[in-house]
């Protein structure tokens, strides 16, 4: 098992599960293993599916910042509050797994995913 897969199954496991698909609080986070570099986004609002969040996100990387990062996006939460939350979990389980933990602001989140994603 990789050091990235215990970090995806743990975003899995702090994210509530919703059952409508309307917009949610979310956050995302990217991971290189090798390098042992993670990056989590900021909080936002998004009706996106998480895999278009995702791919988007790992585009960006790769072409203006020369990252390669696999991301998880995980379903997020009706009130910003969970999201939040479980957003700080994630960033201490990536420090206790010894990664480095970059921030992604929000503003740059909606200039790279486009107007769908908020």
């Amino acid at each position: 098992m990789t050091a990235r897969a215990p970090a995806l199954a743990f975003l899995l496991a702090v994210a509530a599960p919703a059952t409508a698909w309307t917009a949610e609080w979310r956050f995302c986070v990217g991971v290189a293993p090798a390098a042992h570099e993670t990056v989590i986004t900021d909080i936002f609002a998004s009706a996106a599916e998480s895999a278009r969040i995702e791919h988007r996100l790992e585009a960006y990387f790769r072409a203006r910042k020369g990252m390669v990062l696999t991301f998880q996006c995980p379903r997020g939460a009706p009130e910003r509050f969970s999201a939040l939350n479980a957003q700080t979990a994630a960033l201490q389980f990536n420090r206790k797994l010894g990664y480095a933990v970059n921030g992604l602001p929000a503003a740059e989140i909606a200039a790279l995913a486009g107007e769908e994603v908020f």
